[in-house]
């Protein structure tokens, strides 16, 4: 084992001791928003907040709890015809942050208890002891889902503009509310990078190991045969690099190279393998990916935002394309060749400058077979979920978020319109014979076909019984901060998620209200 790779092991090894949690929905700080709310807000998170202050912080530990109520009811009649989830859910954690000199580390933990959860959901959770890239999930009862995790970080300032952080934690990469790079709705991830941050320009290099289960066999012993599925599942890991520099260009003008490249953790004739290359800051992934000619996978991309001058900060328009493989020359072909493996996402900003308005309008487009190769082990997912945006791949999205804020009072609503093409369904513990290109986790060498394959692809008749899947989600959400719990909403919502395609129609409505914590995300369907 060379040095460099103990070094980054340790790192790993310590940061992911240190209690931290493990995902979507995390709580509102200085370093985690949404920064499309915000137009001219950083395009990496976790964001880092550096500066020269060395004054040591005590350590600062604090409990938190918050429940939820959703009503069970079955709403029938000429308009309606929804099943509805039903029952009690709550949370209960802690988070802690100190800082000693140019150290610091910040995070949380918690456990989770999601009440009357959609069946696919649950099944899920029993499956593959994970869900909705929410971290460790178990089946108390035939209608809920617990969880538990640990995120947090631990970093050294090596100057105002420098640091070096390791940890477990999930990342957004992009000023989009999706991002096709990695979205913030993915599973946390072991990490170590570092971030520069200067007056003109921002570079963040990573280094990350991913997680890949498939099913597995129960242990020979007494009374195995009665865990889920999700207790035995085999883990395989992979590694991932990824870096981005976002320039500011001219003024009001802001401009971001991606790049990344995973590789397998045991690969042929090596138990373990990393490879060094990709921890050097500002090497090119894919001439490296070349060179080595090891079994890899290597994505580049490209942004750019726009700050209007004359708006005074209140409007962004960004956009944001990804590149899995792409040959110029089939580009514009007519034939539809199934390598051509891209994503294009636009969005625009809006938010009024005083009275707590604010509109995020996006537009999202992803070709079928991008993220996955042919291991699942080589893809662009981690922990039975995508690493980019949450809909996986072969599929264009629309969507539209308004929220509005005065005082203690808060409001959002928004639809996001999504076709698809859906894989032919199967038992939890089995793969379809045939990938249409939607699900990343499908190896691509199960593609049906070479040419034909376009956006919303469903293999033209010989896949099995595969859909193209029109979905609306649809939420509105009102809460209120209660004034001696920081950062505590009395709140409620509504959501209704609708699925239509040739081979049926699925309808999930659902209605919550209690007390929680001010989230960054609350576009769930549960």
């Amino acid at each position: 084992m060379t040095r460099a790779r103990r070094i980054l092991l340790f790192f790993l090894f310590v940061c992911t001791g240190w209690p931290c949690r493990g995902h979507a929905q995390e709580l509102v700080s200085d370093h985690w928003d949404i920064g499309a709310w915000t137009p001219g807000a950083g395009g990496v998170w976790p964001a880092v907040v550096q500066s020269n202050d060395t004054t040591n912080r005590e350590l600062d530990v604090q409990g938190f709890g918050a429940l939820q109520y959703s009503p069970g009811a079955l709403l029938r009649g000429a308009f309606w015809d929804w099943p509805s989830a039903g029952g009690v859910g709550w949370q209960l954690g802690m988070t802690w942050d100190w800082t000693h000199d140019r150290f610091y580390t910040h995070g949380h933990a918690e456990h989770w208890r999601v009440a009357g959860v959609n069946a696919d959901d649950w099944n899920e959770a029993w499956q593959w002891g994970t869900w909705d890239g929410m971290g460790w999930a178990w089946n108390p009862t035939q209608a809920d889902i617990a969880l538990a995790r640990i995120v947090g970080t631990i970093g050294y300032n090596l100057g105002p503009s420098l640091s070096i952080e390791a940890g477990n934690r999930r990342h957004h990469w992009g000023k989009g509310w999706r991002s096709l790079w990695l979205d913030r709705q993915a599973a946390p991830l072991p990490f170590a990078r570092i971030v520069l941050n200067t007056e003109r320009i921002s570079y963040v290099h990573m280094i990350a190991r991913t997680q890949h289960r498939t099913v597995g066999s129960p242990a020979d012993f007494p009374g195995s045969g009665q865990l889920s599925p999700g207790a035995y599942v085999d883990k395989r890991g992979s590694w991932l690099a990824s870096h981005a520099i976002d320039v500011a260009i001219a003024p009001g003008w802001t401009g971001t190279l991606f790049g990344a490249v995973t590789w397998l953790g045991a690969d042929s004739g090596y138990t373990s393998r990393f490879e060094p290359v990709y921890a050097l800051p500002v090497v090119a992934f894919r001439p490296a990916e070349y060179a080595l000619g090891s079994a890899d996978n290597a994505l580049i991309g490209a942004a750019l935002a726009w700050v209007p001058a004359w708006a005074n900060n209140t409007l962004q328009l960004y956009g944001q394309l990804m590149l899995d493989e792409l040959v110029v020359s089939q580009v514009f072909s007519p034939d539809q060749w199934w390598a051509n493996k891209w994503g294009l996402l636009g969005t625009a900003s809006w938010r009024h400058p005083s009275n707590g308005w604010g509109a995020v309008v996006e537009a999202c487009a992803v070709r079928p077979y991008t993220y996955a190769h042919a291991a699942p082990a080589q893809s662009w997912t981690h922990n039975h979920q995508p690493l980019a945006h949450p809909a996986g791949s072969n599929f264009i999205e629309g969507r539209a978020h308004v929220r509005w804020e005065r005082g203690a009072w808060s409001a959002h609503a928004g639809v996001v319109l999504r076709q698809q093409g859906a894989d032919e369904a199967v038992e939890l513990d089995k793969e379809p014979t045939f990938s249409i290109g939607s699900n990343p986790l499908l190896s691509y060498v199960t593609r049906p076909a070479d040419y034909g394959v376009e956006l919303g692809y469903t293999g033209d008749g010989i896949a099995g019984d595969t859909d193209l899947i029109t979905q609306r989600l649809l939420w509105i959400d009102v809460g209120h901060d209660i004034p001696r719990l920081e950062g505590q909403q009395v709140f409620v919502r509504a959501m209704q998620n609708h699925r239509t395609g040739d081979l049926g129609t699925e309808n999930w409505w659902r209605v919550e209200c209690g007390i929680r914590l001010n989230r960054v995300l609350e576009e769930r369907n549960w």
